[in-house]
C-alpha cells in the first residue's frame, strides 16, 4: 500500500508527538507492569520472615485464625478484616485492617505458634498499583488516557507501516550511523511488539477507564444512582448492614468448608470479613477457578455458616465478564509461568520501543530545535530514566530501611516517587540530558545487580543458590538481568555521539515518500 505524502507526514507527527509526549509514564508503566507480574513471586524477597518452608497444614492455620479473632471479639476486633490464607510463597496468615484514624494496619502472624509481627513491606503489591498510577490523584484516569495513547501510537505505526513489515521486521544494520540503529531498532521492537502492545493498551483502558469514569457513570445514569444494584450487576452485592448487636466472630473452617462445598473446583485463598463481632457479620470467600480468561470467584457465608451469595467465574452478565476478561488477559492470569515470562520480555521490549522511538524522533528535529522540544528532550531523559532509578531505590530501600521505623512500607512508597521526581526536576538542570539518562540506568543497574549479594550477606544466605528458596533464587536472577538490561542500555546510550540539542547540525528528514 502507498501512502500519499502528506497523509505519511501526519501518521508519522501523530504517532511521534504521542509517543514522545507520554513515553514517561509509558516507560514507567511498563517496567512497572513487568515487575507486577511477579508480585507474589517477590513477597519472600521483601519478606525475609517468609522464606521458611511452611510446617503447619490447614487445619492449624485455620485454629490459629479463629484464635487470633475469638480473643478479640468485644475488645479491639476491628469491623473489616481481610485475611490472606497461607500460599506456597507467604506461608504465614497475612492480616488488614483500618485502624484508628482509618490508617491500614497489616500484620503476619506464625500458623504455628500465633507470633504475630508487623508487615515489613508492601513493596510487590504497591509497584502493582503504581502500575496502573493508582496512588496517585487521579491516577487510573491518567493511566486510562494514556492506555488510549497507546492505542493510538500503536494504530498509527501500524498504518505507517503496513506493506513494509516484513522487510523491515529483519532489518536491523548495527554497523550503520547510530539513529540509523535506533530507527532499525525502533521498527523491529514495534513490529514484534505490536499485538502485545495493542492488547495491553486496550485492556488497559478498559479496566482504569471503568474504575475511573464508566462505572460511576453507569450507576448515575443506567441505576438511577443505585450503587448497590451497579455492584450486583457485576458479582458483587453488598451485604447486610451492622445489627448493633455484638456476637461472636465467624467460625473460619465452618466457612471455607462451605465455600469448598459451593464451588469445589476454586482456589479458595482470602477471607474478607465484614461486620465483625456483630450478629449480621459475614464472610466474602475470594478464590480462582481457571475458566479460559474468567478466574474470580466469592462465596458468602454468614456468621452463622449459611450460604448467602454465589459468584460463579466471569461474574453474572456480560459487563462483568469483558471486565474479568479484560483483566485476566492484561495480567497473563490465563495460562502459567511461562505465558508470564513471554509477557516480561514484551514489557521490556516495548519499554525500549518507546525510548528508541523517542530518540528517532529526536533526531529528527536536531536541526530545528525549539525551546519546547529541548524541555521534552530533558523531561523524556530523566522521567524514562527516573523510571528505572525509582525501582531500583524502592528495591535498594526494601534492604536498608530499619524494620523498627514506623509505617516503614510508607517510607517505601515515599522513596520510589520521590526519586521520580528528583530524577525529572535533575534532567531540566542538568547541562546534557543523554549523559543524564546514561547516569541514571548505569547506577540503577549496579545497584539491581548488587541487591542479590546485599540481601545475602544480611540474612546469611547464598546468592543464586538453586538448592535454597525457589523464590529468593528466580528473585536474584530476575533483579541480576534487569540490572544487566539498564547497564546495557547505558552503555549503548554512552556510544551516541555527545550532541546539545541546540548545537547539533545534521537531522534525519521526513522522508517525501516511504510508501511501498
Amino acid at each position: 500500500m502507498r501512502l500519499k505524502s502528506g497523509t505519511y507526514r501526519v501518521l508519522w507527527e501523530a504517532h511521534a508527538w504521542a509517543g514522545a509526549t507520554s513515553s514517561v509514564l509509558l516507560v514507567g508503566m511498563f517496567l512497572l507492569g513487568v515487575v507486577s507480574l511477579f508480585r507474589h513471586e517477590l513477597m519472600p524477597w521483601q519478606e525475609p520472615r517468609l522464606r521458611a518452608p511452611a510446617v503447619a497444614d490447614e487445619a492449624q492455620a485455620l485454629a490459629t485464625l479463629q484464635q487470633w479473632l475469638d480473643a478479640r471479639v468485644g475488645k479491639d476486633l476491628p469491623p473489616q478484616l481481610d485475611v490472606d490464607l497461607p500460599a506456597p510463597h507467604s506461608p504465614w496468615i497475612r492480616l488488614e485492617w483500618k485502624g484508628g484514624g482509618g490508617a491500614q494496619t497489616a500484620v503476619w502472624v506464625d500458623p504455628r505458634s500465633g507470633e504475630q509481627a508487623p508487615e515489613r513491606s508492601d513493596l510487590s503489591y504497591f509497584l502493582f498499583l503504581a502500575h496502573f498510577l493508582y496512588p496517585l490523584p487521579g491516577g487510573m484516569l491518567i493511566a486510562g488516557l494514556v492506555a488510549i495513547v497507546l492505542l493510538l501510537v500503536v494504530g498509527t505505526g501500524l498504518v505507517i507501516q503496513v506493506g513494509r513489515f516484513r522487510k523491515e521486521l529483519v532489518r536491523f544494520r548495527p554497523r550503520e550511523a547510530l539513529r540509523t540503529t535506533w530507527g532499525d531498532l525502533h521498527k523491529v521492537l514495534g513490529s514484534v511488539g505490536l499485538p502485545y502492545q495493542a492488547v495491553i493498551a486496550w485492556t488497559a483502558a478498559i479496566i482504569c477507564l471503568n474504575a475511573a469514569v464508566l462505572q460511576p457513570v453507569m450507576v448515575r445514569t443506567a441505576f438511577d444512582g443505585n450503587l448497590d444494584a451497579g455492584l450486583a450487576s457485576i458479582g458483587y452485592p453488598r451485604g447486610p448492614k451492622s445489627s448493633g448487636q455484638v456476637s461472636e466472630a465467624p467460625r473460619v473452617a465452618t466457612v471455607l468448608a462451605q465455600a469448598r462445598a459451593a464451588l469445589p473446583d476454586a482456589r479458595h485463598y482470602r477471607f474478607s470479613m465484614r461486620n465483625l463481632g456483630d450478629a449480621s457479620g459475614y464472610v466474602d470467600v475470594r478464590g480462582h477457578a481457571r475458566q479460559g480468561l474468567h478466574e474470580f470467584t466469592t462465596v458468602r457465608v454468614s456468621r452463622t455458616g449459611e450460604l448467602l451469595h454465589v459468584r460463579q467465574a466471569g461474574g453474572p452478565g456480560a459487563t462483568a465478564r469483558l471486565l474479568e476478561a479484560a483483566y485476566v488477559l492484561h495480567s497473563g492470569l490465563y495460562a502459567g509461568m511461562g505465558l508470564r515470562l513471554a509477557y516480561a520480555l514484551l514489557g521490556i521490549f516495548s519499554a525500549l520501543c518507546v525510548v528508541t522511538g523517542n530518540l528517532v524522533w529526536l533526531e529528527r528535529r536536531a536541526r530545528g530545535m525549539r525551546r519546547v522540544d529541548i524541555l521534552l528532550a530533558r523531561f523524556t531523559a530523566g522521567g524514562c530514566g527516573g523510571a528505572a532509578f525509582a525501582l531500583a531505590a524502592a528495591f535498594l530501600a526494601n534492604q536498608l530501611l530499619p524494620d523498627t521505623l514506623p509505617r516503614r512500607p510508607h517510607w517505601e512508597h515515599v522513596i520510589f516517587f520521590g526519586s521520580w521526581c528528583a530524577c525529572v526536576l535533575g534532567a531540566l538542570a542538568y547541562p546534557r540530558a543523554r549523559a543524564w539518562a546514561q547516569q541514571l540506568l548505569a547506577v540503577s543497574g549496579g545497584i539491581l545487580l548488587l541487591l542479590p549479594w546485599l540481601d545475602a550477606w544480611r540474612n546469611a544466605r547464598r546468592v543464586f543458590d538453586p538448592t535454597g528458596s525457589p523464590y529468593m533464587f528466580y528473585a536474584d536472577v530476575g533483579l541480576a538481568l534487569l540490572g544487566a538490561m539498564f547497564l546495557v542500555s547505558a552503555w549503548a546510550i554512552g556510544r551516541i555521539a555527545p550532541r546539545d540539542p541546540r548545537s547539533a547540525q545534521a537531522p534525519l528528514s521526513i522522508p517525501a515518500h516511504e510508501g511501498s
